[in-house]
């Protein structure tokens, strides 16, 4: 207690701010809190906006994301594989077309290397020659490929084999 007289009381009184703020202050403090929480959330929404569009699954995200993921040096290894097996495929028809060119179709012993076969459904005979699997074909009607006119494929007469004569001399050492 104090000299005066005075009660602690009237003392708090002096000391209550509570009092200092009137219904117009507390109005402008209200309002200015609002506003700077505007603020702060517009800036916060353009700032999500922004996140939320990057983070957004597009049709175009979705097809990379569910894309497989491919090793480079696998895929060129691949490549590589690819090319050398195109260029065995090509030496290798060489290799063919330059045996059935040279070959004479007839063994060592002089007897003709042709195997005839007879069960074909125009009962033509064809020839296979057993040391470089040539194939005899007479004069034969075959279907081509399809065009716009012709769905099913064209029909053409295609030539005999320029050695079929072979063929025929096969049947008649069988048969003779």
């Amino acid at each position: 207690m104090s000299d005066r007289g005075e009660s602690q009381m009237g003392q708090d009184f002096a000391n209550n701010r509570s009092s200092a703020l009137t219904p117009e202050l507390i109005a402008l403090v209200n309002a200015s809190t609002t506003a700077a929480i505007k603020e702060a959330m517009a800036g916060m929404s353009t700032m999500m906006a922004q996140v939320i569009q990057e983070v957004a699954l597009t049709p175009e995200k979705l097809r990379e994301a569910t894309k497989p993921y491919k090793d480079p040096v696998e895929a060129n290894r691949a490549i590589r594989e690819k090319m050398r097996f195109r260029q065995e495929e090509i030496d290798s028809e060489k290799a063919k077309r330059l045996t059935r060119d040279n070959c004479p179709h007839k063994y060592k012993t002089g007897h003709g290397a042709i195997g005839v076969i007879r069960n074909f459904y125009d009962n033509q005979p064809r020839g296979l020659c057993m040391l470089c699997q040539d194939f005899f074909t007479p004069r034969e009607w075959r279907i081509g490929a399809p065009t716009e006119k012709e769905p099913n494929g064209v029909a053409y007469i295609a030539p005999a084999h320029p050695q079929y004569q072979l063929v025929r001399d096969a049947i008649r050492q069988q048969e003779g």
